[in-house]
C-alpha cells in the first residue's frame, strides 16, 4: 500500500513538473534557446558567440503594413533561424527559408538575397496562418475556427479525410504569391496559370462571375472566393458540385487530380482586388479574355467552327468525337434547329427554354452569328441503322440507356426526359402523339424536332423499338375521355381571376404560387411537376390537352384527376385562361383555341 502511495505521488509531482514547466517556460523559448546555443556553436569568431550570448528568448514581431490589411506576425519567434543559412539542413522550426530563384531571390558574390525580406512581408502574407499565435494549434490554424490554416501544410480536423491528404503541398501557396505577380507566365504560380486556362477550357467563366475576367450569373460569383472558402470547401465542390448543395445543377467534370488543384489554387488565388492589380489592369485582364481574334477573311462558318472551339463549347456539348458529356448533342444542329431558334438561344437560352442551365454569354452578336452559321451546315443526316442502334446513337444521351430518363445529360435539363418505362403514361395516350414528339420536337424543351434528320420509317421504328424493349408491356384500347376540343369558357378578367383563384387553393403545393413548378411538394416528385409558364410549352398544347390533363390526370406522374375532386369543366376553363393569360406577350391576343 505504502509503495502504491508512493508511486502515484512520484507521478503527481511529475505532473504538477510538466504542467509548471509548460506554464512558466513556453516552447518557444526552448527553441529559441536550442538556436542560440547551436548557432554558437556555428559561429566563427568571438563576435559573433559574444552577440548570441548577449540575447535571450524573447517574443519576435513583425508588423506588415505594405500588403493587404495589417498584419502581426510573430512567426519567427518559432522560426528564428528562417533567415540563417547554416540551419538548411535543420528540422523546423529550426530551419532556414529556402531561396527561390522563382520568387526573385538572387545570388550576389556567392551569397543569397531575398527578394521578400521578412521584415517587409512577414510570412502569413504568403502561408497563412494566424501570426499572433504562439502555440503550433493556433499559429497554424490547426483550429477548425480559424479561416486560413498554413496552407499547404495543415489540414483541419473537420476536414473529409479522403482529401485531405490531397489538400498538402507548396504548391497551394502559389494562390498567395499570386496576390501580386498576376502575369500569366510568371515562372513562380504554374499552378495558378494553369488554373487560370483550366476556367476558362471547362467553360466555368459561363456561369461564374469573377470581376475583370467573366460574367456569368447562373453561379456563385467567385470574385472573393480565395477569402470566402478553405480549400477543402473548394476541392469538394469541383470534385463533388452536389456535396454541399442537393440542387446543384453545377456539372460533375470528372477531372484529373492534378487540373482539380490547378483550379483550387487558381480559386484560392481569387481574393478581390489583387495587391498588384490596379483597375486598368484588371479591365485589360477582362478584354484578353473574352475577345477572341479571328484572322481577316475568313467566312462565317470557318470562323464559327473556330469560335466553338475558343469558347470552349464542347466542355459541356458534344460536337463529333469531342463530348463534355453534359449538354445536348450538336452534331446534327443544322437538321433539327433553324437559325431564328439558335440565335435567339445563344442570346437569351431561357427565351427557347425557360428552365435552361446553358449561361446567357455576353458575347459580340457577330460571335453568335458565326457559330450559328456553322452549327446550320451540319445537315449530314445520321447514317441508316437498326432502331436499337438509332436510339443508342440520338436519344440514349437524355433518356437513357435503360429508357429511364436517366441519361447522363438528364441531370441538366429541367424538364427532364421522359421516363420510357413508366407504362401508365406510355400506354395512356395514343401513338401519334408520340410520333409527333419525335418529328415536331417539344416546344420549350431540350427535345428536338428530327423530322429532317429520320426518315418516318425510322421514327416509326425506333418508337417501336422503345415499346417493347423499355415499355414492355403491349398498348391497351384508350378510353375516350370528355373533353372539349377548344376552351368553352370565353377568357375574361373574371374568368381569370377565377381561375388564379382556384390555381392558388388547388394546385400550388405542386406547381408553385408562380406556377413555375417550383411548389414545397415538387422537392419529392418525379417527373417534376410542369413549369406552366414555359410559354414555349403552353403555345404548343391545345386546349383538349390541356382539359384533359387537368380533368383525367396525367398517368405515370403525380398530376391526380381533378374530376374525382370536384373541378367542372368551367372550373377547367377558367384556370387554362389563367395559365394562358400568364403567358401571354404584352400586346399579343390570346387564342385560347391553340
Amino acid at each position: 500500500m505504502r509503495l502504491a502511495l508512493a508511486i502515484a505521488s512520484f507521478v503527481v509531482l511529475i505532473v504538477h513538473g510538466v504542467v509548471f514547466y509548460d506554464q512558466f517556460f513556453y516552447r518557444w523559448e526552448r527553441h529559441q534557446t536550442a538556436y542560440f546555443e547551436q548557432a554558437r556553436s556555428l559561429s566563427k569568431n568571438e563576435r559573433e558567440r559574444a552577440e548570441l550570448d548577449a540575447r535571450s528568448p524573447r517574443i519576435e514581431q513583425t508588423i506588415v503594413t505594405s500588403f493587404g490589411d495589417t498584419r502581426v506576425d510573430r512567426c519567427t519567434t518559432c522560426h528564428i533561424a528562417s533567415d540563417d543559412p547554416r540551419f538548411a539542413g535543420h528540422a523546423q522550426p529550426l530551419k532556414s527559408h529556402p531561396y527561390s530563384a522563382a520568387m526573385g531571390d538572387v545570388q550576389r558574390n556567392g551569397r543569397w538575397e531575398r527578394r521578400h525580406k521578412f521584415s517587409d512581408f512577414g510570412c502569413t502574407v504568403c502561408h497563412d496562418g494566424q501570426g499572433r499565435g504562439l502555440e503550433t494549434k493556433y499559429s497554424h490554424g490547426e483550429d477548425e475556427f480559424w479561416p486560413e490554416p498554413l496552407t499547404g501544410y495543415v489540414t483541419q480536423a473537420t476536414w473529409r479525410k479522403d482529401f485531405a491528404a490531397k489538400l498538402k503541398g507548396n504548391t497551394y501557396m502559389e494562390a498567395n504569391c499570386a496576390q501580386c505577380h498576376t502575369a500569366e507566365d510568371f515562372a513562380g504560380t504554374p499552378s495558378v496559370n494553369r488554373g487560370r486556362k483550366l476556367f476558362y477550357a471547362m467553360n466555368c467563366y459561363g456561369c461564374h462571375k469573377i470581376d475583370g475576367m467573366s460574367e456569368g450569373t447562373l453561379g456563385p460569383d467567385l470574385t472573393e472566393a480565395g477569402k470566402k472558402f478553405k480549400i477543402d470547401y473548394l476541392w469538394e465542390s469541383i470534385v463533388e458540385p452536389r456535396a454541399n448543395l442537393a440542387s446543384s445543377f453545377m456539372p460533375k467534370f470528372n477531372l484529373a487530380e492534378r487540373d482539380v488543384r490547378a483550379l483550387v489554387v487558381f480559386l484560392k488565388s481569387r481574393r478581390g482586388v489583387n495587391f498588384a492589380e490596379t483597375s486598368l489592369d484588371r479591365y485589360k485582364a477582362h478584354v484578353e479574355n473574352v475577345a477572341v481574334v479571328i484572322p481577316p477573311g475568313t467566312a462565317g462558318e470557318k470562323a464559327g467552327e473556330q469560335l466553338i472551339t475558343d469558347r470552349a463549347c464542347t466542355a459541356c456539348h458534344k460536337l463529333g468525337d469531342r463530348d463534355g458529356g453534359i449538354a445536348p448533342d450538336l452534331s446534327y444542329e443544322g437538321l433539327i434547329r433553324d437559325n431564328l431558334w439558335l440565335m435567339d438561344h445563344f442570346t437569351n437560352p431561357r427565351s427557347r427554354v425557360p428552365d435552361s442551365i446553358m449561361p446567357t454569354f455576353r458575347f459580340p452578336g457577330e460571335d453568335f452569328e458565326r457559330i450559328t452559321a456553322y452549327l446550320g451546315t451540319l445537315k449530314t443526316p445520321p447514317p441508316a441503322m437498326p432502331p436499337a442502334d438509332t436510339y443508342k446513337t440520338l436519344c440514349a444521351r437524355c433518356h437513357g440507356e435503360k429508357g429511364d430518363g436517366e441519361g447522363k445529360v438528364a441531370w441538366y435539363l429541367d424538364p427532364a426526359p421522359r421516363d420510357l418505362t413508366k407504362v401508365g403514361f406510355m400506354n395512356s395516350k395514343p401513338r401519334e402523339r408520340f410520333v409527333a414528339s419525335i418529328q415536331e420536337g417539344v416546344a420549350g424543351t431540350s427535345m428536338p424536332s428530327w423530322k429532317n434528320a429520320l426518315k418516318p420509317e425510322q421514327v416509326n421504328g425506333v418508337l417501336s423499338y422503345v415499346l417493347t424493349t423499355f415499355t414492355k408491356e403491349p398498348s391497351r384500347e384508350i378510353k375516350p375521355h370528355n373533353v372539349p376540343d377548344q376552351n368553352p369558357v370565353a377568357s375574361s378578367a373574371t374568368s381569370i381571376q377565377h381561375g388564379e383563384a382556384i390555381f392558388l387553393e388547388r394546385c400550388t403545393g405542386c406547381h408553385g404560387r408562380k406556377a413555375d413548378g417550383k411548389g414545397p411538394n415538387s422537392l419529392d416528385i418525379t417527373p417534376k411537376p410542369r413549369n406552366l409558364r414555359n410559354a414555349a410549352f403552353v403555345a404548343s398544347v391545345n386546349d383538349r390537352r390541356l382539359f384533359d390533363g387537368i380533368l383525367y390526370g396525367v398517368q405515370g406522374t403525380a398530376m391526380p384527376s381533378w374530376i374525382d375532386y370536384g373541378l367542372s369543366k368551367n372550373d377547367v376553363g377558367d384556370i387554362v385562361n389563367f395559365i394562358r393569360s400568364i403567358n401571354q406577350k404584352k400586346g399579343s391576343q390570346q387564342n385560347a383555341g391553340q
